[in-house]
């Protein structure tokens, strides 16, 4: 019970950390710096160099590291004028932790980020300190629409402009960067199409050495999760939106990206060694005590109700998270989630007859509900073909089995 509320606190944060700055003092050196040098009439750094020496404009992008809220990687835009001595970093991916009602707020899902701009030595040194790789890619721009952007940059800046109510898929560090990017182009780019996958599968490349992280995902994303998207829909995801730039053109047929340099490599991220089991041993075990225990009660006739709270308030405590985050949260996703036929705070209801039913002749309904639901879900799924993870489907066969176990001891009890 413990490990799957971790886990979904760690899927929650791991939401609103996409960007991995996680700390109010560097969101606020980062607005000093970008004070001293956007906060300047905007004539004063792009437009009197145009057509006489062009700042280099890059997308830096981070690779993953090992904690749950790294393991999507980064992306900033790098903005580098050695003639004014300028080398900033754009990063939408600052938050405060002392904005009131903080957690409440990132709990529904109402996380607001903030726009900012950092000396680069010290981002990349953040970066080299977590091992995470940083590549650049300078963007070919012309000199207006470098002036343009950096323009657009001073402005988003602005402690009117900096804030942005994030959205794990839709508006986060990666898309900022891309849109305000092609909003300051001439014209549009030929970005090639990739192949249309769901959001689920984008999520699975970088989490599958994660296997806990992998699973708490899975069972908190819904069926919107699962619809295949288009390319620019997989560019939330920092690497999906190099790899986008990489092969982009401009009209003329030439790339986009000018080159490509790999600042920091990474240092080879070996995931530390946690809980010992999978989610899916972890479910299998759960299901062979389940079958033992099922097996001792009808060959002693010994009741062990401990297990009922433990199997069936998991499955409560689960539901909790689910159910809350189905009907009150704007986290992306989660409230399309099939999974709520099962988890949801209605077992918690349905424990306490659980148990005084399984110690009476009475009518077995609360049991008969939990067959229904687990048979529900079932054939919900058959329709709308929900990635739900092969231990959660280990774990309801264990509610299915302990359910019907209580059906067929109370019609013992009853023929008596």
């Amino acid at each position: 019970m413990k490990r799957f509320v971790s886990m979904a606190l760690a899927w929650l944060l791991t939401m609103a950390t996409w960007a991995q700055t996680d700390s109010s003092a560097v969101a606020q050196d980062s607005l000093i710096v970008a004070r001293d040098y956007l906060a300047l009439p905007q004539d004063s750094v792009a437009p009197d160099i145009v057509g006489v020496y062009v700042p280099r404009v890059s997308l830096l992008t981070c690779s993953p590291a090992a904690e749950v809220w790294q393991q999507y990687g980064h992306t900033a835009i790098r903005y580098e004028d050695t003639e004014h001595d300028v080398d900033v970093v754009f990063n939408y991916g600052l938050f405060d932790f002392d904005t009131p009602h903080f957690i409440w707020r990132f709990c529904l899902g109402q996380t607001d980020y903030i726009v900012g701009a950092e000396m680069y030595d010290s981002f990349k040194k953040e970066y080299m300190e977590r091992g995470s790789s940083i590549t650049e890619q300078e963007l070919a721009l012309t000199p207006q629409e470098t002036d343009r952007l950096w323009n657009l940059l001073a402005l988003n800046c602005r402690p009117e402009n900096r804030t942005y109510r994030y959205n794990f898929f839709y508006n986060n560090c990666s898309t900022k960067a891309r849109d305000i990017i092609y909003q300051s182009l001439a014209e549009p780019v030929s970005v090639a199409r990739m192949d249309s996958v769901s959001l689920r599968n984008v999520l699975h490349n970088y989490n599958t050495a994660y296997p806990w992280a992998s699973f708490g995902i899975d069972l908190l994303l819904g069926i919107e999760a699962d619809r295949p998207v288009p390319h620019n829909v997989q560019e939330f995801a920092p690497l999906s939106l190099e790899e986008s730039l990489a092969k982009a053109t401009r009209s003329g047929g030439e790339l986009f990206v000018s080159s490509t340099t790999v600042i920091q490599p990474a240092i080879p991220n070996v995931p530390q060694r946690g809980f010992p089991l999978t989610p899916v041993q972890l479910m299998i075990v759960v299901l062979l005590i389940t079958a033992i225990i099922c097996t001792l009660e009808l060959l002693t006739g010994f009741r062990h109700w401990w297990y009922d709270i433990v199997l069936y308030g998991t499955q409560g405590v689960a539901g909790l998270i689910v159910a809350f985050l189905f009907l009150f949260s704007t986290h992306p996703a989660v409230n399309s989630n099939v999974l709520v036929v099962v988890l949801n705070p209605l077992v918690l209801v349905l424990l306490p007859f659980l148990i005084r039913q399984s110690r009476r002749r009475t009518k077995p309904w609360a049991a008969w509900t939990e067959v229904g639901l687990v048979v529900l879900l079932v054939v919900v799924w058959l329709f709308v073909r929900q990635g739900i993870p092969v231990a959660a489907w280990v774990f309801f066969g264990s509610l299915l089995l302990r359910s019907v176990h209580h059906i067929i001891r109370a019609s013992q009890k009853n023929e008596r």
